[in-house]
């Protein structure tokens, strides 16, 4: 895959690619997490749209054969006969959900559309209203069926709840009057997902191609202690809709992390009753000591170590950022068709942790997992260029950096093949602090 951004938020241009593991660098306030919200937005609106809109057409359809089969009956023509009177019995299936069931393995649904529309033709019992409203439900069943996915309308609104969510009304930057937003797969020309904004006019497009089912972000693991009030909280939309002003609101992205932490309740602790699909079982145990697991009778996720149940709470911080990963992992809401985008996980951990956790991560990728990961931390940095080089995967892995263009917009590069520029960058503030005694000399004078 391929992210283009142009014009969003601090960001003037970034050109990502994102088939591997993808490591973005940069300042405080850089645009870092801007990339990685830009990616959940658009991801999260495809796999929304797909989803609401079978949804959508599956209930149409059903409602159109309803309609249809109740005026057949009206007519005198039923399942089934019933004696002492005229009624005929229908050829078509016994109810509803076998006609949509039949409909769906017929090979010309062109053909079997016709058959019925003769069936209605030849109906003596019929007023001429009452079959031309039979052939509309028909040619309704039809459009149904053989109409090309037209979520384009639901996709640009999803979308556009999805931005205000993560972004409120700081999508766009000030010095331009233009956003541009494109995802590429891995071998298109064209983009499968584009959103242009150009002075207010807005153009939306997408190809039905995608093949990705879901995306996950992580902010920070400290939400593991405080998921039931995030629970209750709820996404932009929800607010909108639910007219209920006195609810707290959160980005759709903590909603959505919420959400999957919170049914980890329903596998953690399961004896290995989920497991990974993955070569080389991922286990962050041995690291921290001990496992996720859920309590019911305390109703809450609990970390097991040494024969103890530990609230979150009470948990290190560190020891959060392994066990969002075991979740995750264990509950399948990562994989190849599911990115995960992590933003500063160094930002809990200490450095021989943030070592640790970067292995994890290229296992992780290792195991086909595509990965986009922002960081300040040269230890996490060079920890991410030592396990990818040791499990040969280094080709794959693509480094950015954040640039200071003008008007405080910056730029993402790619650095790939010239890291030592961002050590040396990630290294300056401690370089300026480290002669302690000209320090003393100043302070002398």
């Amino acid at each position: 895959m391929e992210l283009k951004i142009q014009n969003v938020n601090i960001i003037k241009s970034a050109d990502i690619k994102l088939n591997g593991l993808t490591v973005i660098v940069g300042e405080n306030d850089s645009g870092k997490s801007t990339v990685g919200r830009v990616l959940f937005s658009v991801i999260k609106s495809l796999v929304n749209t797909k989803a609401s809109n079978v949804r959508k057409q599956e209930k149409q359809l059903e409602k159109h054969v309803q309609s249809l089969y109740r005026r057949l009956a009206s007519v005198g023509i039923g399942q089934y006969p019933i004696a002492g009177s005229n009624r005929k019995v229908s050829p078509l299936p016994r109810n509803t959900y076998e006609f949509i069931g039949e409909l769906k393995k017929v090979e010309s649904i062109d053909e079997f559309l016709q058959y019925i529309n003769k069936l209605i033709d030849g109906l003596d019992t019929a007023t001429p209203r009452m079959k031309s409203l039979m052939k509309k439900d028909l040619n309704l069943i039809g459009i149904c069926m053989t109409e090309k996915d037209n979520r384009a309308a639901s996709l640009f609104t999803e979308f556009s709840y999805l931005v205000e969510s993560e972004f409120l009304n700081q999508f766009g930057n000030e010095d331009s009057n233009s956003v541009s937003i494109n995802l590429y797969s891995d071998d298109s020309s064209k983009p499968y997902f584009s959103y242009t904004a150009v002075k207010g006019a807005v153009e939306s497009s997408y190809k039905n191609e995608e093949t990705l089912e879901d995306v996950t972000y992580v902010e920070t693991p400290l939400y593991l202690h405080i998921l039931d009030s995030l629970m209750y909280a709820g996404a932009y939309r929800e607010i909108d809709k639910s007219h209920r002003p006195l609810r707290p609101m959160i980005p759709y992205h903590i909603k959505d992390f919420v959400e999957k932490m919170n049914a980890s309740r329903s596998f953690l602790g399961s004896d290995g009753q989920f497991k990974l699909f993955f070569d080389n079982p991922i286990d962050t145990a041995d690291i921290v000591g001990g496992k996720f697991s859920y309590d019911d009778n305390r109703k809450s996720i609990v970390f097991v170590k040494d024969d103890m149940s530990i609230l979150p709470l009470n948990t290190a911080s560190g020891i959060k950022s392994f066990g969002v990963l075991q979740i995750l992992l264990e509950g399948g809401f990562i994989d190849a068709n599911r990115p995960l985008v992590w933003d500063e996980p160094e930002n809990h951990l200490h450095p021989k942790w943030q070592i640790e956790f970067a292995k994890v991560i290229v296992q992780i990728y290792k195991s086909g997992v595509p990965v986009v990961i922002t960081t300040h931390s040269p230890y996490f940095l060079q920890a991410i260029r030592y396990y990818s080089a040791k499990e040969k995967v280094e080709n794959f892995v693509s480094y950015y950096m954040a640039q200071p263009t003008e008007n405080n917009l910056v730029e993402m590069e790619e650095v790939t093949k010239d890291l030592n520029r961002v050590f040396k960058k990630l290294a300056a503030p401690l370089t300026e602090i480290m002669n302690v005694d000209a320090a003393r000399k100043g302070l002398e004078l």
